[in-house]
């Protein structure tokens, strides 16, 4: 009996440990965090993106994904992407984040870089994330102009995408770019919003 007892403890401790784990290897979705919080510390110039996210009740919704391109459109770096699409459920679902998709190119990247870059879908609420200036080897980029991308799937083939130009040579910007939505009488619009741009320079 006492045999069977510190089994089953044993047990337990495992599984708990693995889920303290996994909440401490992922705080709040990868590289995206509640605006509330204090800024992160950075060294050196960064750009910060903030938006309200209001999570969605319906399926085959709440994705979503912001990367940076050149200004030819090729992918630079993936700063986040929700999980089921990051890790590979566009190719049961491949409406979702169709954009981030054909320009990331998630296929052909390394699983330690996807694992990166994704997270769970955050609970509603407000939030920010950073980029840094260097692509997705870590390397500083050289260019002076480079393009922000947001795209949500709000349901199904119900898309939203907000773009906008990054200038890495000026001292301080500000940019609040226009969402384009796949359907325009969409009723889910509330998803992703109040998209905003910075220069913390």
């Amino acid at each position: 009996m006492k045999k069977k007892i510190v089994i089953i403890v044993l047990a337990a401790f495992v599984l708990l440990g693995g889920v303290m784990f996994f909440r401490l290897k992922n705080p709040l979705n990868a590289g995206i965090q509640p605006l509330q919080a204090a800024q992160k510390q950075m060294n050196g110039n960064y750009v910060e993106i903030s938006f309200s996210y209001t999570k969605l009740s319906t399926i085959a919704s709440n994705q979503f994904a912001i990367w940076i391109e050149d200004m030819d459109g090729r992918h630079v770096k993936t700063l986040y992407a929700t999980r089921f699409t990051g890790l590979g459920g566009y190719r049961r679902r491949p409406k979702s984040l169709p954009l981030w998709v054909s320009t990331a190119k998630p296929d052909s990247m390394p699983k330690d870089e996807i694992d990166a870059f994704t997270g769970a879908t955050p609970k509603t609420g407000q939030y920010f994330i950073y980029w840094d200036f260097t692509d997705n080897k870590g390397r500083p980029v050289t260019g002076t102009q480079y393009r922000y991308v947001f795209e949500g799937t709000m349901y199904n083939d119900d898309n939203v995408h907000y773009s906008g130009i990054i200038f890495t040579d000026n001292e301080k910007w500000e940019d609040i770019p226009t969402p384009t939505y796949s359907k325009d009488n969409s009723d889910k619009k509330s998803m992703l919003v109040n998209v905003k741009t910075v220069s913390t320079k």
